[in-house]
């Protein structure tokens, strides 16, 4: 379904849940990423993640919340979208791609990691080096005093022409008459031109000839080399033609001088500048070697050694890391798991719900068996068992006796979960004391993840009680615009509408909102005449807001145009009025065929309003009147009309709301292909000369 920038905002509104990612993804995003507000916490959701451990988040957000308990990560919180009408997220919850944004190391590695523009980004290990190495050997050769300052020029000219790794650089010519370091610098930007252009045997004879040289830097800098280029010729060796790696075709002897390489250096150099990254690099050779068990025992040791040398972990980068080579891995095997991190990040992906009959959830004995892998994180376990009684087995009250007392501290990403494990077992307990809880935990959290949560929870249960107030005004207790837009667009009914119209405490940006939601749910649910009191409300300058076709200042504003169609005409006969008109006249005549079929074609012309009929959701329909659809319309003209025109229209539009694929798209219930080619066959044969019989080749 193609949707295109002026209904985004619109769609995305009255449709938060079409979204639904299946369980079995780890990790992904979709390009209409929408959040979920209900907070269940089971069902497996990329777009809709939560600061808390729950089998709901992707893989990425839990391991990333198991680094910030544990102390090495630390989570800024994210920046919610700040004008009403485009708002698309808060701060919670939160698509799971924007979590490295704020995302940082806690405890700082003595790996240096390359820094990469966006327009640097390259898939190939070798190219991530390329603009950042360049600086490097620049300094280096300004530093060192064994090279004249007209052959520094030289070479700093030279490595400044290496600039794009998909392109064949040719080789420097090295002067005879050049003093012996400078030489040794140019062979070494040779071999660096033949790594960049993949051409890793050559690089690697320059590299071994140099890690002999006295200059320390050049000497241990192509000890390191050697590293990458029996990596890159390993990966090379395993690529097929679509860049997919195969184990089976790799190049064994490349692999065993790979780890050789990484051995030799770190004795060579066991304080030296690349110790960490040579660390860093074995975790790709692992991967690349199927070694699973080996990279989760590394990964480990780095978690339990942040202080070490050879510390490498990137806090942003990780998760995703072990998401695609340990998760998602082909190999991927739960009976190496052996410790809290991996095990609680396994445990809570087995817990979600899942449509899939051959899967099964992790059971309450296999979690208990995990109990002794747990005793230096003796709490962490009791959650889990808390959440596989709560998401699992449905015994909340038996889930409480795990948790720690109900409003009890939030300072840290498992304080924070238990106490939102609560709220849950309370919510399907007691609404009056869910409410209490989100409300005591909101007004006394300090982080801005928590208390964005909090937020989020308690705007759910003014949602139902339309409680307008606790959303309009400066003063408004839930202050993100998402959470703002959802109750306004989703939940409030005509009354909470109007008051928030007329109200001097409003902003104009939640005003705007209201009258665009009452005109359209009010069009909707066929209620004209609160279509016709509303009206009133327009801008003056309303054929000005055309969303992202406005000009800048009305480009985050509802488009309002929509509700100024001018009519159209169907046939000479068959005239359709503009859209206030007509909505006067359907509110006089409201089962008049002919005008139905015209609010038909406004919601053909104008919006999407079909899309929005076919997952109407009516626990969040608070208007009064029956929701318009045009399938609907079309039936009862075939059924009761007599012939003419309007029935072979009726027909026609009957057929082509199953166009091109086969689904309808009309709003009504879905109709056999018998069906469709009897209407077909009747407009064939009823209005042979029509326009629209000539038209129709199809019934689809």
């Amino acid at each position: 379904m193609k949707i295109t920038t002026r209904y985004k905002s619109l769609f995305y509104t009255l449709i938060p849940s079409l979204f639904i990612f299946t369980q079995q993804s780890h990790a992904g995003s979709d390009e209409y990423c929408a959040p979920n507000f209900n907070l269940d916490g089971s069902d497996y959701n990329a777009c809709s993640n939560l600061p808390v451990l729950i089998p709901g988040n992707d893989n990425r957000t839990n391991m990333t919340l198991l680094l910030s308990n544990l102390g090495l990560a630390q989570i800024k919180t994210l920046k919610p979208d700040l004008n009403l009408w485009s708002a698309q997220y808060g701060s919670v919850p939160f698509d799971v791609t924007s979590l490295p944004t704020v995302t940082e190391n806690k405890i700082n590695n003595k790996r240096q990691p390359f820094k990469l523009n966006q327009d640097q980004v390259s898939y190939e290990e070798r190219c991530i080096s390329l603009q950042q190495g360049k600086q490097t050997f620049i300094d280096q050769v300004k530093a060192n005093k064994s090279i004249p300052t007209t052959e520094k020029q030289l070479l700093i000219d030279a490595r400044s022409k290496l600039i794009d790794c998909e392109k064949t650089t040719a080789l420097i010519a090295v002067n005879p008459n050049w003093s012996a370091t400078t030489r040794q610098y140019a062979s070494y930007l040779n071999g660096s031109i033949l790594f960049y252009n993949a051409n890793f045997s050559a690089a690697s004879k320059i590299y071994i000839a140099l890690s002999q040289v006295e200059d320390p830097w050049l000497k241990e800098t192509a000890q390191y080399m050697l590293i990458r280029t029996e990596l890159n010729t390993a990966f090379a060796s395993a690529q097929d033609q679509y860049g997919d790696i195969n184990p089976e075709k790799i190049d064994h002897v490349s692999v065993k001088n790979f780890f050789n390489n990484i051995t030799e250096y770190l004795k060579l150099y066991p304080q030296g500048q690349y110790v960490a990254s040579a660390r860093g690099l074995m975790r790709r050779g692992l991967w690349l070697t199927d070694r699973q068990d080996l990279l989760i025992n590394e990964i480990v040791w780095q978690i339990n050694h942040p202080q070490s040398p050879l510390y490498n972990l990137e806090m942003n980068q990780l998760p995703a890391e072990l998401d695609r080579r340990v998760f998602r891995s082909e190999k991927f095997n739960p009976k190496l798991l052996n410790e809290p991190f991996f095990l609680t990040t396994y445990n809570l992906m087995q817990m979600r719900k899942t449509g899939d009959e051959k899967y099964k959830p992790i059971t309450w004995a296999q979690l208990n068996n995990q109990k002794a892998f747990f005793k230096t994180q003796p709490e962490l376990f009791k959650y889990l068992q808390a959440a596989h009684l709560f998401y699992v087995q449905g015994k909340n009250q038996e889930a409480l006796s795990y948790l720690p007392k109900a409003n009890s501290q939030t300072n840290n990403a498992l304080q924070l979960s238990q106490q939102f494990l609560i709220g849950q077992i309370l919510e399907k307990q007691n609404k009056v004391q869910a409410q209490q809880h989100w409300l005591q935990l909101y007004q006394h959290a300090n982080d801005g993840n928590a208390k964005a949560l909090f937020e989020t929870a308690l705007a759910n249960h003014f949602n139902q009680s339309q409680n307008t107030q606790a959303f309009i005004g400066k003063n408004a207790q839930i202050s993100q615009a998402i959470l703002q837009k959802n109750f306004i667009s989703n939940f409030a009914n005509e009354d909470a509408l109007q008051t928030i119209i007329q109200s001097s405490t409003s902003t104009q940006n939640q005003k705007n909102t209201a009258i665009y939601t009452i005109l359209s749910k009010s069009l909707d649910a066929q209620n004209f005449v609160l279509f016709n009191q509303n009206v009133q409300y327009l801008p003056k300058n309303t054929a000005q807001y055309k969303s992202y076709e406005s000009n800048d200042a009305l480009k985050e504003q509802p488009p309002f145009a929509d509700f100024i169609w001018q009519g159209s005409n169907i046939t000479p006969q068959l005239k359709c009025p503009d859209l206030i008109t007509l909505s006067k006249q359907l509110a006089q005549s409201p089962k008049n065929a002919l005008l139905n079929v015209c609010l038909g074609e406004y919601m053909r012309h104008s919006r999407y309003g079909d899309y929005y009929y076919s997952w109407h959701n009516d626990e969040q329909n608070q208007f009064k009147g029956t929701p318009f659809a045009r399938g609907t319309v079309y039936k009862k003209i075939i059924k009761n009309e007599p012939n003419g025109d309007l029935k072979a229209y009726a027909l026609y539009r009957s057929v082509m709301c199953y166009s091109p694929n086969g689904t309808n798209d009309c709003g009504d219930i879905e109709v056999s292909k018998n069906t469709r080619k009897q209407w077909f066959d009747q407009l064939k044969r009823d209005y042979p000369n029509s326009n629209w019989a000539k038209s129709l080749k199809y019934y689809w």
